[in-house]
């Protein structure tokens, strides 16, 4: 069941790549090119943030601005951002300081702000680590040019690894999440809407109440995606795909990060976390050994094992245009077992720390502030964490 569940999609995830230049040719061409704002809420000093920002300034398309959120001025990517309107003077660009305490979850706190003052017929927001092609906003519009549509998210793969951590959260990316959303994508009724890059109309999202609705979730671009699709528009995935840079990170900040998504993902969809595991034939291939060993479910695992790291390095050239060094070629192994400590983990405990505050996490991936969960428990109407 494992195998059939992970080959299921592999091949829809294929599928779905290689009909991506048909896809290109067919899909709606802008007639216009309406005013764009490109939302970004910063918070600290991501991977190579300057590049990354630095490919927003080399955008090929004719009216765009860049909104910059910080929330704090101490913030090291406030004179990251201070640098980059700098180093573009002739680019529309500007940095506004954001009340974080316009919303619980931190960055909805920013677009509210940014939604206030932006001027763009459409939003686009785009994560700090996110390093986009010069045609980004060309391949979003197109698709928004199609009224049926109320919001577009982009694919995205990992790139720019350098350590261990990057490298295993990297492969996550590509051979997991990229693979999984496609796959989803493909065949839901209700696509997976992912804030890494997304984009939707001003108006469409005035008519639902702004971006404060979605405060107090985690998954904001879940809920929003749930909004508009209950608005009765439909959304669309853009395979131009967009880098989510990962380049130095720790390990010990890869397992967080997948944990908290993790949890993330539980709390949403608890049945589907449930079977998670199922997508992993390693996973499943090891257990089988560990708990009937012998030769047979030993050269079980060492089949899958081969397998599953042949498609994943698939899916990373595939995804992101280039493969991995070959020396990253066993970690596929170790990929499926930190994926399984997380998942493991997220069964302990639903606290998460995100941007700096602690939060419980509850059913749809509501968040409460630790101190008010503290102040509630005492109060006799505690939260398990």
């Amino acid at each position: 069941m494992s195998f059939a569940l992970y080959a299921s999609m592999t091949l829809l995830f294929w599928r779905a790549m290689a009909q991506r230049s048909a896809a290109r040719r067919q899909k709606p061409v802008a007639q216009r090119a309406p005013r764009v704002s490109i939302l970004k809420p910063l918070a600290g000093s991501d991977d190579e943030l300057e590049d990354n920002l630095e490919s927003f300034a080399r955008i090929d398309y004719p009216s765009y601005e860049i909104l910059l959120g910080v929330a704090d001025l101490r913030d090291p990517a406030f004179a990251v951002a201070r640098r980059f309107c700098a180093r573009n003077p002739r680019l529309d660009a500007r940095i506004i300081v954001t009340d974080p305490g316009a919303a619980t979850n931190p960055k909805v706190a920013q677009l509210v702000a940014l939604e206030r003052v932006a001027t763009g017929e459409l939003f686009v927001i785009s994560d700090s680590n996110v390093r986009v092609r010069s045609q980004y906003l060309w391949s979003l519009v197109g698709e928004l040019s199609d009224p049926r549509v109320g919001i577009v998210t982009s694919l995205f793969a990992g790139t720019g690894e350098r350590t261990l951590g990057a490298a295993i959260e990297n492969l996550q990316i590509c051979a997991s999440t990229a693979p999984g959303i496609a796959a989803m994508n493909a065949v839901c009724a209700r696509p997976l809407t992912v804030g890494k890059s997304m984009a939707l109309r001003k108006r469409d999202l005035v008519r639902l109440g702004g971006f404060l609705p979605v405060g107090h979730v985690l998954a904001e671009d879940h809920l929003l995606g749930r909004r508009i699709l209950d608005a009765g528009y439909v959304a669309r995935t853009s395979f131009d795909v967009v880098e989510n840079r990962n380049v130095g990170c720790s390990l010990s900040r890869t397992l967080e990060r997948h944990t908290r998504w993790a949890k993330m993902r539980r709390s949403l969809l608890p049945l589907g976390f449930f079977l998670e595991p199922l997508l992993s034939p390693i996973v499943i291939a090891s257990a089988g050994a560990l708990l009937a060993p012998g030769k047979v479910t030993a050269a079980c695992l060492g089949i899958v094992s081969v397998v599953q790291t042949l498609c994943a390095l698939l899916a990373v050239r595939l995804v992101r245009g280039r493969g991995f060094a070959w020396w990253y070629a066993p970690l596929e192994l170790a990929r499926s077992y930190v994926a399984l400590f997380c998942w493991l983990r997220a069964w302990v405990s639903r606290r998460i720390a995100w941007r700096g505050h602690a939060f419980l996490l509850q059913r749809d991936s509501v968040i409460v502030p630790v101190v008010a969960a503290d102040d509630r428990a005492t109060a006799g109407a505690g939260f398990a964490a």
